[in-house]
């Protein structure tokens, strides 16, 4: 987007200066040929003044459409920014009318010239109204080419790294080794304890079974989530018994509504079990919670030894597969005791919009 700006500055100018040649050759009252103080000045102030209104249209329109992206109202963006923009031009061009006569008249001392044109000036304000809406069509047009192109290849980028997630979901959930322990676990507890055995079957296919039918989504209910890392904590409980704590105080109120991408929480959890050494007498503690619009996992620290080599390859995808979504970054947080994990919670809006 940066290396674009200058670009987009260089051209507007060059088309605020070609209609500017427009205004100055209109005027009869200056020669096109003749370099006067009085032609220099109206060129300068046609310049600045419309320079600095397309880039206060610019922001308008992004406020406009950020506005109605907020309310769930898309459709009626087009018709609001063009009433918006249509009146916004033909105060801009009231004004710079009013501008051009009281600095002719009280600066250059030619009221004699506007003793019979009215205070409007129909022909020299329709015309900055005409320019302006010229304007604001083609930029509205380009740059809506540009966030097309530009939304189509983040979608693309968004599929690959969905994808990337997808693998990491599947190699962490559905290898063999993940299958062969809870099997273990299983056989263990079938002859000692067999409700708790049928349980834990339950759960194992409730984990298995969210896995691959949520794989294919880019964002799912955040309750939905919460369920399966209860069912895939109740795995891990059950093999490692009391080497682990789990304290879920998240806000019911907040499952409601919002979303986040499939297995987020899951990885979070994998992590803190993969890196740590915990046991009966030095547990692991994960606390799950909210606290500013945000979800945070956090966890107490005990690196084992072989995982000084640790390419944190699962936290950068999950950083990336939130940049796509939103301008809240996932927050990583590594004290003397604890690792914190802060990842911003996702609306019905960005689920509407991002999901396929």
């Amino acid at each position: 987007m940066n290396k674009r700006r200058p670009n987009k500055y260089i051209l507007r100018f060059l088309v605020i200066f070609f209609f500017s040649l427009i205004y100055i050759s209109g005027d009869t009252s200056m020669d096109i040929l003749e370099f006067s103080f009085r032609k220099n000045t109206y060129w300068l102030m046609f310049m600045t003044f419309w320079y600095m209104v397309w880039f206060i249209a610019e922001w308008f329109t992004n406020a406009i459409k950020k506005k109605s992206i907020a309310v769930h109202k898309e459709n009626a963006y087009s018709y609001l920014l063009f009433i918006a923009n249509s009146l916004f031009a033909f105060i801009t061009a009231f004004t710079f009318n009013l501008m051009y006569r009281n600095v002719d008249i009280h600066f250059f001392q030619r009221e004699e010239g506007w003793s019979d044109i009215m205070i409007l000036n129909p022909e020299l304000t329709l015309s900055f109204f005409s320019f302006y809406m010229l304007f604001f069509t083609a930029d509205t047009f380009f740059t809506s080419i540009l966030q097309g192109k530009e939304s189509q290849l983040n979608m693309e980028k968004m599929k690959r790294e969905n994808m990337k997630a997808q693998y990491l979901v599947l190699k962490s959930q559905l290898d063999p080794h993940f299958l062969f322990n809870s099997l273990s676990v299983l056989s263990s507890i079938i002859h000692s304890d067999v409700n708790l055995a049928e349980e834990f079957l339950m759960r194992l296919s409730k984990t298995l079974r969210y896995v691959i039918e949520k794989k294919e989504l880019t964002l799912v209910s955040l309750d939905e989530e919460i369920h399966f890392i209860e069912d895939y904590f109740f795995l891990i409980n059950n093999r490692f018994e009391e080497g682990i704590n789990f304290n879920n105080s998240l806000d019911k109120t907040i499952c409601q509504d919002n979303y986040i991408p499939p297995a987020s929480l899951q990885l979070l959890i994998e992590n803190a079990v993969k890196h740590n050494r915990f046991s009966a007498d030095e547990p692991l503690q994960i606390e799950l919670y909210s606290e500013n619009n945000r979800i945070i996992v956090k966890n107490n620290i005990n690196i084992r030894d072989d995982q000084t080599n640790s390419t944190n390859q699962g936290l950068q995808n999950l950083s990336q597969r939130f940049s796509y979504f939103t301008e809240s970054e996932v927050s990583i947080t590594l004290n003397e005791s604890e690792f914190i994990v802060s990842i911003p919670i996702l609306t019905k809006a960005d689920y509407e919009r991002f999901n396929f």
